[in-house]
């Protein structure tokens, strides 16, 4: 399983950089981070050929120091005064982009405008100027920012209420990170100013901060093959914790049409599949990005999962498995729980009994009958 694992990384690597080659993030660093504490995640968006602009204070020369090493090791930084007019920043931040290379913006160590850090002002017009997709905030002060509320995804309406109802301290962040959605960035993400943490929000599935905002259309429709690679990843993790039963690549091409996904602005979040079992069918492979969970997105799926099997003409649909939390899920979309031999035939010749898994029935009302 270590190959195994170690591939599925490799594919989840390669996804993200490809998804998000063409789209510019803004990385705004708050507090005490420092440009040489993210060199690794630095040097790896230059080597991937990321569209990123890094924004933070400037504090002696480590930062020319850093960007003359990676430039020698070949990996394409450019420093940039963040000190001139804005104009003329955009202007540079722009040649460095078109050049393929990372323009790391740095402004006076303790400079402020607008009772807010320089940093983030200048990181809000270059990310507003140029059209980012998102603004990634890295502070030494996200916890306290962010408090105890442990959701990775906060909506519009739930970071106005922090601006509001919360810590008068963090107040002027709030209303920034307002500000940024009101310009048109789709999300801005929070993230603890550690190495390696834009590494992880940009390049793997589980992210690495609270993202605020960030919705623009929801959309719950029929997976094609161009979305395999997305449902792979999304069930990976679903696969090594035993909760959906391993598949390999090739059967997931094989079934594709009978799976869901859930996009939110396009990007594929969650997923679910239906799969028939003669005149039965059953509801299996649910996985949703963690960022996203605990808002119905799954039971979005599942109820369109029905709906696809009353239009399809099924019988009864069922569904399995060892998760407690799913048994509730299926219990409040209408399942009673079965014994598993009362399954269809088909089913029970391809499955492990072995597994603790609970069974769960539901029946389809006749064409025209109702719900």
């Amino acid at each position: 399983m270590g190959k195994i694992r170690d591939l599925q990384r490799a594919l989840e690597l390669a996804h993200y950089a490809a998804r998000n080659r063409g789209a510019l993030h803004v990385a705004v660093l708050g507090g005490t981070v420092t440009v040489a504490e993210l060199q690794l995640d630095l040097r790896l968006l230059g080597a991937y050929g990321m569209r990123s602009v890094v924004v933070g204070h400037w504090q002696g020369g480590a930062a020319r120091d850093l960007v003359a090493l990676a430039r020698r090791q070949g990996f394409p930084l450019e420093l940039v005064d963040g000190d001139d007019e804005s104009a003329y920043v955009l202007r540079a931040v722009v040649r460095a982009l078109d050049a393929g290379r990372v323009p790391i913006v740095l402004v006076p160590e303790r400079a402020r405008a607008q009772g807010r850090p320089a940093a983030e002002l200048l990181g809000r017009e270059i990310a507003v100027s140029l059209g980012a997709r998102r603004l990634l905030l890295v502070t030494s002060d996200a916890r306290a920012i962010l408090g105890d509320d442990e959701r990775p995804h906060l909506t519009r309406e739930e970071a106005e209420a922090r601006a509001r109802d919360g810590d008068p301290a963090h107040e002027g962040t709030w209303r920034f990170i307002l500000g940024l959605l009101d310009a048109g960035i789709s999300g801005v993400v929070v993230l603890e100013g550690e190495p390696g943490v834009v590494f992880e929000e940009l390049f793997t599935h589980q992210g690495a901060g609270v993202l605020v905002g960030g919705q623009l259309s929801e959309e719950v429709r029929r997976a094609t093959l161009a979305d395999a690679a997305d449902i792979s990843l999304l069930l990976r993790a679903e696969m090594e914790r035993g909760v959906v039963r391993p598949f390999t690549e090739d059967q997931l091409l094989a079934t594709i049409d009978q799976h869901l996904v859930y996009a939110i602005d396009g990007i594929v979040v969650g997923t679910a599949r239906l799969a028939p079992y003669g005149e039965w069918a059953e509801l299996s492979r649910f996985a949703t990005l963690p960022r996203h969970r605990g808002r119905g997105r799954a039971r979005r799926l599942g109820l369109a999962l029905i709906d696809w099997g009353i239009e399809a003409g099924y019988s009864d649909l069922f569904a399995l498995s060892i998760d407690e939390r799913m048994w509730r899920f299926f219990e409040g979309l209408g399942f009673t729980g079965v014994p598993r031999e009362s399954l269809p035939e088909a089913w029970r010749k391809g499955y492990d009994f072995t597994r603790p898994s609970r069974a769960f029935h539901r029946r389809l009302a006749a064409p025209g009958a109702g719900s």
